[in-house]
């Protein structure tokens, strides 16, 4: 199933570049090295009305933040690699994403700044390639938005790696999100994230699901993180579709507290373990409730019923 799920949001992603190259004109060249900026390229673009279907090549460090509003099909990529550097004095996110549909970001750094790479207001937003760090807040963040991370690095952010909040809804796939201050992924307030195939390592929490959110996970190698590898609070729902390799975290492995959900697969695939906190799956006071934690290779405090079948 993983593989499938892996391969439909792989094709959706070429489709999205697929589709903006339906809409673009010739691609237009950045060169930061020489004094071009990418805000100036896309005010132009806003004010002459081509804010559809657009390629933009960079090169060079650009020290500048960046807003992109009302932006459709628009493709920004280092050529083959550039740096965008916080000008604000960390007081700006360096590149602002808001109210855009299919914004593409790929093959940059992007260092500093209040936060890495903020896409809000109802925008789709896809990240490939990027190293994203030392932001002093979340090194990217999805507000009541879409989007995909592929491929990514996000490390050494004093805020979360990646933070889903209101109502966003992201797929993760192929990340590093290591040595951050916060939590590695943190999804709120009636958010989701399918996340497949990621490394989550020495943040505070690895995965943190709270307020009615939705995590899908498999493939995941969450360790060495601060506090727990998983943790599910107030009214969250997670599932965990195999092969998770969640280890040697400081807290518990899965730590599921009130009015949360988790489920696993019972096929030997889990692999949660070796935690420093005990048990490994842990169920907290009140109202927690588990499937399939007694499978997952380590220790665990969840009573489960037995199901009609077993007690036969």
């Amino acid at each position: 199933m993983k593989r499938i799920l892996f391969t439909i949001f792989g094709a959706l992603l070429g489709l999205c570049l697929a589709t903006s190259t339906l809409y673009a004109a010739a691609p237009i060249r950045v060169d930061c090295g020489k004094g071009d900026t990418i805000s100036a390229t896309l005010a132009h673009l806003a004010q002459t009305g081509n804010t559809r279907g657009v390629t933009i090549f960079v090169k060079g460090t650009c020290k500048e933040n960046i807003t992109i509003g009302a932006f459709d099909h628009l493709i920004i990529q280092g050529s083959p690699i550039a740096t965008i550097q916080d000008a604000s004095n960390g007081t700006a996110p360096v590149v602002f994403i808001f109210s855009s549909y299919d914004v593409t970001l790929q093959g940059f750094t992007i260092n500093g700044g209040a936060g890495g790479v903020n896409c809000a207001f109802n925008s789709y937003c896809t990240l490939n390639l990027n190293t994203i760090q030392q932001s002093a807040g979340a090194g990217v963040r999805f507000g009541s938005s879409h989007g995909i991370l592929q491929s990514n690095n996000m490390l050494n952010n004093t805020g979360q790696g990646v933070l889903v909040v209101n109502n966003g809804n992201v797929a993760a796939f192929s990340n590093q999100i290591t040595n951050n201050g916060g939590t590695g992924i943190d999804v709120f307030a009636d958010s989701y994230m399918f996340a497949s195939s990621n490394t989550i390592q020495n943040n505070g929490v690895g995965i943190r699901a709270r307020d009615n959110s939705v995590l899908r996970a498999d493939t995941l190698t969450i360790s060495d993180n601060r506090q727990d590898g998983v943790r599910l609070e107030s009214g969250a729902v997670a599932s965990f579709g195999g092969a998770d390799l969640i280890t040697g975290n400081d807290g518990n492995g899965v730590a599921v507290h009130d009015l949360a959900f988790a489920s696993f697969v019972t096929d030997g695939s889990e692999n949660i373990s070796g935690n420093q906190a005990q048990p490994d799956v842990a169920c907290y006071p009140q109202f927690s409730a588990t499937r399939g934690a007694g499978a997952v290779g380590g220790t665990t405090n969840c009573n489960e019923p037995s199901s009609p079948a077993q007690k036969k």
